[in-house]
């Protein structure tokens, strides 16, 4: 790929992006990128700070780049990066990675491409180093740790920028500015179990609802799909009163943002009522196919016999309140955004269920672009553990950044775009955290607007061995080199325009 880099059009740009992307960054390890970009701040005579956000040798950075020769008195923009990747697969996390040029299609065989978010930093490496670009003062941010809890946007100082104007540039597609995103909570709650030994003539069967389709808690919870866990814990409780069974194991979910595709259920049911029960669960499935109708054409609920028998139950009491708390839990798009249209502006999602003897524990996932709909969402999950008795914690609560339609540096970014490209771009706000929340809680009067080249299934990596011509409809994170070369256009341009 270094061979071929330069064939690329802003060769200055790609050799950057090239540079970086031999240099391994997952999460939470981004110490050589440190390095690597406060070398050549120095190496440019720049001024450089970095924070021990990241422990004591890495962390965020900012650069300070003096203005293009008469523009001195121009606003200070901020351009905010984050130096991490989603670096998969796990195994090679580590690795330089290997990049593919097929046509005009920039990939990584084997791996995720890391443009989400390398484009941003090749686009800040580019402005430290390229002197013909026009533009006012400039604060280059680096964050640290985007992508597994922005840790790093957490850490930052509320005195280190001194920018009126933040361009973040973590967006995925390239004509729709986006101008919010959601803010976010976590709530974890406990519930202690009672247990008792099974009686005798019940048999353990296993429950599986599977199928569904899932998805990102914040991207895709306004498209009507279904929780699969808390479809199954409402057929439990709606069945406990027409079948004598007790539960004895629930759960679902592994991550706080994916929607729960898959669940199980082990209960304890009377042998005479076992006929009887498989036939509820397939009028359940066929009930759940026609409420969710061509939202979810795949999902099944079967069950297994092969069980082990266990040595306990939860009693009636135990099981009623664990099925109540599950099926009263909010769960999906809660409110919609009064001046976006078709934006989900509030939503909760019933993550990740575990169960033993002893406790049921429950992760709940929060949104909101708004604080006070976050407080009301939140206080519904605290009201539902109240109810039964249950324990609860708050945690990783962080800041939504609210629309502003007025926005100067929102109106510079549209005129700049419908003066290159003859069409005015699309506004748009994200259900999902952005670093701008985090960012514009420390400085409640920046001016702030993400936008970002198209992305395909970033995070996503492309299989071994990918053959260019061959192997082109296969998924995996790519981008455009000639659609980037446009974007690079803009920004040079809204950069131009806010000095001007």
């Amino acid at each position: 790929m270094k061979k071929n880099i330069y064939l690329i059009p802003h060769s200055t740009f790609w050799d950057h992006f090239y540079k970086i992307s031999q240099i391994p960054r997952p999460s939470k390890n981004e110490k050589a990128i440190c390095q690597y970009v406060m070398g050549l701040a120095k190496d440019l005579g720049l001024n450089a700070e970095m924070d021990r956000a990241g422990g004591h040798d890495f962390g965020n950075i900012v650069v300070k780049v003096p203005a293009s020769p008469g523009y001195e008195q121009a606003p200070i923009v901020i351009i905010q990066s984050h130096l991490d990747i989603v670096a998969l697969p796990e195994e090679r996390k580590n690795e330089p990675l290997e990049l593919i040029l097929d046509g005009t299609i920039l990939r990584a065989s084997g791996s995720t491409l890391g443009a989400d978010n390398g484009v941003a930093i090749a686009i800040v490496l580019t402005l430290m180093t390229e002197k013909e670009i026009v533009h006012g003062p400039l604060e280059l941010l680096f964050t640290i740790d985007e992508e597994t809890g922005m840790t790093g946007a957490h850490a930052l100082s509320d005195s280190v920028l001194s920018g009126k104007y933040l361009i973040n540039i973590d967006s995925e597609e390239e004509d729709v500015l986006t101008v919010g995103c959601a803010g976010g909570n976590r709530t974890y709650i406990n519930m202690r179990l009672v247990t008792e030994s099974p009686a005798a003539g019940y048999t353990p069967i296993r429950l599986i609802a599977s199928g569904f389709k899932g998805g990102h808690s914040g991207m895709e919870i306004n498209r009507g799909r279904a929780n699969a866990g808390q479809l199954l814990a409402r057929l439990l409780f709606v069945e406990r009163g027409n079948f004598n069974f007790r539960l004895v194991e629930l759960g679902w979910g592994t991550v706080d943002n994916a929607i729960p595709s898959e669940a199980f259920a082990v209960v304890m049911v009377k042998i005479e009522q076992l006929a009887d029960l498989k036939s509820a669960l397939k009028r359940w499935e066929e009930s759940f196919r026609k409420e969710y109708g061509s939202v979810e054409t795949n999902l099944e609920i079967t069950f297994e016999e092969d069980v082990n028998p266990p040595d306990y139950v939860l009693t009636q009491v135990s099981m009623t309140n664990t099925l109540a708390l599950l099926v009263s839990l909010p769960h999906g798009a809660a409110k919609m955004s009064p001046d976006i249209p078709g934006l989900v502006e509030t939503s909760s999602n019933l993550a990740v269920v575990k169960m033993d003897q002893r406790e049921l524990s429950i992760s709940i996932s929060q949104r909101s672009s708004t604080d006070p709909s976050l407080d009301w969402i939140v206080s519904k999950c605290e009201a539902c553990a109240i109810l039964v008795g249950a324990n609860w914690e708050h945690s990783s609560r962080y800041s939504g950044w609210q629309p502003n339609m007025q926005s100067k540096l929102l109106e510079v970014c549209e005129r700049s775009y419908k003066s290159l490209f003859g069409k005015s771009p699309g506004v748009s706000a994200l259900h999902a955290g952005l670093e701008c929340g985090l960012i514009g809680a420390k400085y409640p009067d920046m001016d702030m607007i993400s936008i970002g080249p198209t992305i395909w299934d970033a995070h996503t990596p492309t299989k071994a061995g990918f053959r260019p011509g061959v192997d082109s409809g296969v998924k995996g994170e790519r981008m455009d080199t000639a659609r980037m070369s446009d974007f690079w256009k803009f920004v040079q341009a809204v950069l131009k325009n806010l000095a001007e």
